[in-house]
């Protein structure tokens, strides 16, 4: 079962992601690090606050994806104000 905390992280660790990424993507054979919440909101995002209210006001984007940890984040509108409330801000 995910918690708040387990939200936060995640879009800590994607906001990491996206310079990882970039870096990888100048190798002949790239690790392409899939994000957990959407690319979209990952790349618009400043701050792991915000990236989780995007979430929280787009759970559509994800509608179309076969990723499961996806669904699990932008599916749970509850999970997602109260890591918003823990993240402050």
């Amino acid at each position: 079962m995910l918690k708040p905390v387990n939200i936060i992280q995640a879009a800590d660790a994607d906001l990491r992601r996206i310079k990882r990424n970039a870096e990888e993507a100048e190798y002949v054979d790239p690790h392409y690090e899939h994000y957990a919440f959407h690319r979209k909101h990952v790349h618009a995002a400043k701050s792991a606050r915000e990236l989780i209210i995007f979430a929280l006001m787009e759970p559509h984007v994800c509608a179309k994806t076969n990723k499961a940890n996806m669904k699990l984040i932008y599916g749970n509108a509850q999970l997602l104000i109260e890591a918003i409330k823990v993240v402050g801000g």
